[in-house]
């Protein structure tokens, strides 16, 4: 009798768990990608062919999903594939020459400090310790271009607060780095830290702490917290990874280099900047060009 299709996921998050050391939100992702598939295909992973993997992508997209979506779906669908084969599951890959859907890189909208001021005077209309943390997750978001998975990750031992910065360990890509808090920011976490309930109280040295007060809140909360505020601040959605891309923009308007850009994004690659900051890289080239040494280079 063949595994069944809810044995083999299974299976495969624990391989990538175990195996790839994968973390809890690429496991939720390829989790929930391969089910998407599974309940489309309606019948077993192992008897799929390439023709069944074509209809899935040709009826994403027809759906309406994204491009960058169905992109990462088959993606997801090829190291499965790749992982039944290993199994002996299966012979061949059905995903093998499927071409990607061509995505646009497309430069996230920007929240400007109007706006951002809006939802922080929102976020104070309560008197409440909750009302201070939520100020102190949106000044915090806005100084340091935290992702939400950090910002959850967030420890008290992780601050430095005197010296406006705070640790970052195991972020993207397995990195752990240093960012920069503002003072409006460090005077936001210390008044949450004066009514949020005492660390004797917590079961948890998380920073941010859910409604209960007890366990820290999770990279999903945060991102219902910030959206609820942008719609009743700004009538709009509004979600934490807008709030890391204003903190780019803000700083490429007030001046910053680029490459100063990309360390406090913590970006690994100049190309990823340059799509944040509304930049392409013919522009770079046009200013490397002007560079003294770049002209000397021509001529000789």
């Amino acid at each position: 009798m063949k595994t069944s299709n809810a044995h083999l996921i299974a299976d495969f998050v624990a391989y990538l768990q175990i195996e790839r050391g994968a973390k809890e939100n690429t496991l939720a992702s390829y989790e929930h990608d391969v089910a998407v598939f599974s309940e489309w295909l309606g019948k077993s992973f192992t008897s799929a062919v390439r023709a069944d993997l074509q209809r899935f992508i040709a009826d994403s997209l027809e759906s309406g999903i994204s491009a960058r979506t169905v992109a990462r779906r088959l993606s997801c669908l090829r190291h499965f594939y790749r992982f039944l084969i290993d199994e002996e599951e299966i012979e061949g890959n059905p995903t093998r020459n499927i071409p990607v859907p061509r995505c646009w890189k497309t430069v996230p909208r920007s929240l400007g400090l109007v706006d951002l001021d809006k939802m922080i005077v929102h976020s104070k209309l309560g008197t409440s310790w909750l009302a201070r943390r939520d100020t102190a997750m949106l000044l915090t978001f806005f100084a340091s271009g935290l992702r939400e998975s950090e910002l959850a990750a967030l420890c008290l031992e992780d601050l430095d607060l005197e010296a406006g910065s705070a640790k970052v360990w195991d972020g993207k890509g397995g990195k752990d780095g240093l960012v920069l808090l503002s003072p409006p920011a460090i005077a936001a976490l210390k008044l949450y830290f004066e009514t949020a309930p005492p660390f004797p109280a917590r079961k948890t040295s998380h920073v941010f702490l859910t409604q209960g007060g007890y366990g820290p809140i999770t990279r999903q909360g945060i991102y219902k917290r910030v959206r609820a505020i942008g719609e009743e601040a700004l009538g709009r959605r509004i979600s934490p990874h807008v709030l890391r891309h204003s903190f780019a923009t803000s700083l490429i308007e007030g001046g910053a280099d680029i490459r100063d850009v990309q360390v406090l994004m913590r970006h690994a690659f100049i190309d990823t900047t340059c799509i944040y900051v509304h930049t392409d890289l013919t522009q770079l080239r046009k200013t490397y060009a002007s560079h003294p040494r770049a002209r000397l280079a021509k001529s000789s």
